[in-house]
């Protein structure tokens, strides 16, 4: 009976100490990395992305959203200039001197990126961490090398596919034979010969979808006009006032549209460019 009570207090004191040594040994110290920039994502607004044998690609952010300024002028894909910003959060286990800029593949770089007024420049791999040489004020770290892959190869890659920009919200359509718009109070009318359709009646909701499907389309591909004009026009207005004319090139067998402000062109399928031009067909869906 004694060795019963002895064997229970010698286990008593085994997981006593088991628990004692779990709350206070030491913690394992985690390294946060070095940080290559101490710029701050919010405040980068001017992005220059330089790559040798293409053209430089400049980048400005401008009331909230960021636009292509070189070598074309368009809105920019929110989401891939995200990526660019992605080096100013980047830390690095390693940072190395920066006096051999051929051993890191750095002379000249394969790539090199500004945001705002701080240069990084993309050298190689190595092949033993598999991190990528990165040269910014004056040393080299070695990162993981998805930031210098997330790099576009051409300003094709950057383009917003959007026909809209986030802050454009249409509130007239302008057919020129006739003009659907919404007032004031939101209420949509139709004024002028828009076709009418025998026992097809639009609510307000079809056409609040309608406009919808303007905002959030995005096309196939986009690239800038090397076609001809399109024969077929319509404006659009948006809330804050401002027009922008698109010129339909082509419905058949895929649906081609340009932003004329932007002499943009967008392909997308023929059944998205049949709602994008009626709400009849969105309210059939």
């Amino acid at each position: 009976m004694k060795s019963k009570v002895l064997v229970n207090l010698v286990l008593v004191l085994l997981l006593t100490g088991l628990v004692l040594y779990a709350l206070l040994r030491p913690k394992e110290q985690t390294d946060p990395g070095v940080r290559l920039t101490q710029l701050k994502r919010d405040e980068i607004n001017r992005i220059t992305v330089e790559r040798r044998g293409s053209p430089t690609i400049q980048l400005h952010k401008r009331d909230g959203g960021w636009r292509i300024s070189a070598p074309l002028q368009t809105r920019a894909d929110s989401i891939q200039v995200e990526r660019l910003a992605d080096i100013a959060t980047a830390t690095a286990k390693h940072k190395l001197p920066s006096g051999d800029p051929g051993r890191y593949q750095l002379d000249p770089p394969q790539v090199k990126l500004t945001l705002n007024d701080q240069a990084f420049a993309f050298g190689g791999v190595n092949e033993v961490t598999y991190e990528q040489y990165v040269e910014t004020a004056g040393a080299v770290y070695l990162v993981a090398p998805f930031y210098g892959q997330g790099i576009p190869t051409g300003v094709g890659n950057l383009v917003s596919r959007k026909l809209l920009g986030d802050a454009e919200m249409p509130v007239a359509f302008d057919f020129g034979r006739y003009r659907i718009a919404r007032d004031e109070r939101g209420t949509w009318t139709i004024a002028g010969a828009f076709p009418a359709q025998q026992g097809k009646t639009l609510s307000q909701d079809d056409f609040n979808r309608w406009a919808d499907e303007w905002r959030f389309t995005s096309s196939l591909s986009a690239a800038p006009r090397r076609g001809p004009r399109g024969q077929e026009r319509l404006v659009l207005q948006f809330k804050d006032g401002r027009k922008v004319t698109m010129e339909i090139v082509q419905k058949q067998p895929e649906f081609l549209l340009v932003r004329s402000d932007e002499n943009m062109q967008y392909r997308l399928g023929a059944e998205v460019g049949k709602r994008l031009l009626d709400p009849r067909v969105v309210a059939e869906k």
